[in-house]
């Protein structure tokens, strides 16, 4: 068996998987604590929790914004190999879908957004935007009090974004151009003093998965991927959120794919990376 261990140490949550032949074979998650112990952390508790052994492991590619404080160059005597959060986000998005293009949308504290190409040969950052999971997570606490995103997720199952936001119908009294009558027009343009927590929540999903595909479906027009867009972070596999962005691809035509473990994306592009060498 010949491992290779890809790290994502995160803000929040460290991430690791252990790649063999290209495939995923085991991954796990803990909380992010000092970049060392977190790493040290991921690594122990996936060789724990797979029973792999040190000896199988051939490198660890450590990537994500807590890499770049990490002081060591091994982990139990493994090399550690420095990966470019970009590069591993694109390697990562092309490893879960099997695509050699796309336009990679990785929804983590903010959202970035990288067009791959040639199978990962050429690997571009093209921007983004700051609405993400730490936009979720900071609302939620302002506006409900709530802390976590399954809380808030919870709690938005039982709302209707359609007591907080600002329907074209609303407006219009119908459809303008391409937009149905039921899309949003202003994201919480018709919050009340009646609006309940649930219904808040259910905006508060409604606003980020909208404003993040919108984007995407503009960047995959501009690249010409309308059939490549790859969604991947942990916010990726909400239901409310993949709902919200489905809604906004449909209305021009372009389809976005949300692939199984796409919130392991970043640590499995890094991985990837050191097993193509």
């Amino acid at each position: 068996m010949k491992l290779y261990l890809g790290v994502d140490i995160g803000s929040s949550i460290t991430k690791a998987v252990a790649v063999e032949d290209g495939v995923i074979v085991g991954f796990t998650s803990i909380t992010t604590m000092d970049p060392i112990a977190a790493a040290s952390g991921a690594v122990g508790k996936l060789l724990a929790e797979h029973r792999y052994r040190l000896e199988d492991i051939v490198s660890i590619a450590v990537t994500g914004g807590g890499a770049r404080f990490l002081k060591v160059r091994e982990l139990f005597g493994i090399p550690l190999v420095l990966v470019d959060e970009v590069e591993a986000i694109g390697l990562g998005g092309i490893a879960l879908t099997g695509k050699g293009r796309a336009l990679v949308v990785s929804m983590g504290t903010g959202t970035a957004m990288v067009v791959v190409e040639d199978y990962g040969r050429s690997i571009r950052h093209i921007g983004g935007t700051g609405v993400g999971g730490g936009t979720l997570l900071g609302l939620g606490r302002l506006l409900l009090n709530k802390h976590s995103v399954e809380v808030l997720e919870n709690l938005a199952e039982r709302g209707d974004p359609s007591r907080v936001d600002l329907t074209v119908f609303d407006i219009a009294g119908g459809p303008v151009g391409v937009v149905p009558g039921e899309a949003t027009a202003s994201n919480f343009g018709k919050i009340s003093d009646e609006a309940r927590d649930e219904d808040i929540a259910a905006a508060l999903f409604n606003l980020i998965g909208q404003v993040v595909g919108v984007l995407a479906v503009f960047a995959s027009k501009a690249y010409g991927m309308e059939r490549d867009i790859v969604a991947v972070g942990k916010l990726a596999s909400s239901k409310l959120i993949v709902k919200a962005m489905k809604s906004v691809a449909s209305i021009f035509g372009v389809e976005i794919y949300f692939p199984d473990n796409g919130g392991y994306c970043t640590a499995l592009g890094a991985a990837y990376k050191l097993a193509r060498r």
